[in-house]
């Protein structure tokens, strides 16, 4: 009786993935308290999704389109006004296999989405969200690695390097702060907008938790106290710092950590001389969170016992090998020029910019990526007609990214974030836009391969060994090695090399004669 080795091994196992869009519609009211709208100025939204959950072959996923509008009063003053909205968002996409004890992933976008002012009181809105749903489990398998009581000549065993994932984990944080008002500048009335990026992420796996750094960049426009008709910008870089324990983490393991804004708190707070220059600002931000490991594993491809007949339970397997992981940072520099009919600019407050991905055309160690950045322009306006004014234009961008080992058929992924923007003003009607982008890209190649379950033993039946001759030669053919022949013949590889005096076992020759004696 012979002694198996099994070992239990974890395969990634990609459920599939589904692309869907949402219609969002309606109507945005101007509060009671507001005045009536003359023009709007800029309207800003983002999607977020805060909730998943799975049931059989269902992923149910909830959260919200938040909308922004700035716009001028009617009314001799022409002051600014904002107002918000958030719309709830609760679907579902189908998808054939995924079970609630698997992981799913679910992305948003707005792909589009377009307003119409129906009257002074009224903005009609129209979005058009692109959703993407991916699935994937952990695949438990039992597998035998070696046969402890053969020599070990008589065992051929394979490498396997699996990217292997640890955990999975939704966790959020708080970041709290406040922002003073630099002196010179005038108190605090009322804040029109506020906007939050995370910028500059540095994710690194320590025992036991992930660590997440980086910068809160938290633009403010604001009415000021003594003159409603002046408007004031403020820019601040907050940083944060904070740990999410996983269990599982080593510090020799790699993460994939997505960071969205969930929500964001202001409150206007007094001074320590009682006066409005003070901004408390709360933001939660949620963490998606996948711990990976690369495993190397030793597992039994073939083997063979002498006078012995061994029939192998086999079984194919897929399972995900990282390729290549990288991180590239790079410039990109454009001058926009303002369209006609457009007021020239004074001063800006703001430049924002969300980038898109269109494309990515994977090459040999290399990955070609192009999209665009849609960016907003809001700045003070040279114009008797309106105080500020907004402008959006489309920037295109385009990176070559190195990434050795990478093939045509492999699978990449490339997330593109903006990590810093800065802008010159050259005149009235040009503006000089700079942005630091960063690509984190992964590749990964998805590996067939036969693995074996079990072997059932017993003695090989006396009219085989019977057809084994006495005195064989054999040419070796190409792709031959000494194990393959060694079994063929029901000899050991020792005996080969010894009676053919071999130099390097390792290295046959095309045609190259091997006498092989039958084994008694």
């Amino acid at each position: 009786m012979h002694n198996l080795v099994k070992e239990k091994i974890c395969l990634d196992q990609k459920i599939g993935k589904e692309v869907s869009q949402l219609l969002l519609e309606g109507d945005i009211i101007v509060p009671d308290v507001k005045p009536d709208m003359s023009v709007i100025l800029q309207t800003d939204s983002s999607v977020c999704i805060n909730k998943v959950e799975l049931s059989n072959d269902r992923v149910n996923f909830m959260g919200r389109l938040d909308i922004s509008v700035l716009y001028l009063a009617k009314g001799a003053e022409k002051p600014v006004h904002s107002m918000n909205i958030s719309t709830h968002i609760d679907d579902f996409i189908n998808m054939d296999g995924i079970t609630k004890e698997m992981w799913g992933d679910v992305k948003a976008s707005i792909a589009n989405i377009e307003y119409k002012m129906l009257n002074d009181r009224k903005i009609n809105y129209r979005a058009i969200v692109d959703v993407t749903v991916s699935g994937e489990y952990s695949e438990m398998r039992e597998v035998v690695v070696d046969i402890d009581d053969i020599p070990e000549s008589q065992c051929l065993k394979s490498s396997l390097n699996l990217n292997k994932s640890v955990e999975n984990k939704v966790d959020k944080f708080i970041v709290k702060d406040e922002i003073t008002i630099p002196s010179g500048k005038p108190n605090i009335r009322e804040i029109l907008q506020c906007t939050v990026d995370i910028n500059n992420k540095d994710i690194r796996v320590s025992n036991g938790k992930i660590n997440i750094n980086g910068e809160l960049t938290v633009t403010t426009l604001y009415k000021c106290d003594d003159d409603i008709s002046v408007i004031e910008f403020l820019e601040n870089e907050i940083p944060f710092n904070g740990a999410v324990e996983v269990a599982n983490a080593r510090d020799d393991m790699f993460s994939d950590v997505t960071l969205t804004i969930l929500d964001k708190y202001l409150q206007i707070k007094p001074d320590s001389d009682g006066e409005d220059r003070v901004i408390e600002i709360e933001v939660t931000i949620s963490s998606i969170i996948k711990v990976s490991m690369i495993e190397t594993l030793q597992v039994l491809k073939d083997a063979y016992i002498i006078n012995e007949k061994l029939n192998l339970n086999k079984i194919p397997v897929k399972y995900p090998k990282l390729v290549c992981r990288n991180k590239n940072q790079t410039p990109i520099k454009e001058i926009i020029q303002m369209d006609e009919g457009t007021p020239d600019m004074l001063q800006i407050y703001r430049i924002a910019g969300k980038p898109y991905l269109d494309m990515i055309k994977v090459m040999d160690d290399k990955v070609l990526v192009e999209g665009v950045i849609e960016t907003n322009v809001l700045y003070v306006a040279e114009s008797d007609n309106t105080p500020l004014f907004s402008f959006n234009t489309i920037l295109p961008y385009k990176q070559l990214i190195e990434t050795k080992g990478t093939k045509q058929n492999m699978n990449v992924s490339v997330d593109v974030n903006i990590d810093h923007i800065g802008f010159n003003l050259l005149s009235g009607r040009e503006v000089e836009v700079r942005f630091l982008m960063s690509f984190n890209t992964q590749v990964n190649e998805e590996k067939e391969s036969i693995m074996i379950t079990d072997i059932d033993f017993c003695e090989m039946e006396q009219e085989s060994l019977d057809g084994f001759s006495s005195i064989s030669v054999y040419s070796v053919q190409p792709g031959d090695n000494l194990f393959e022949i060694a079994k063929m013949f029901n000899t050991t590889i020792n005996e080969i090399v010894e009676l053919n005096a071999l130099d390097n076992p390792n290295h046959l020759q095309i045609a190259q004669k091997l006498l092989i004696l039958k084994k008694v």
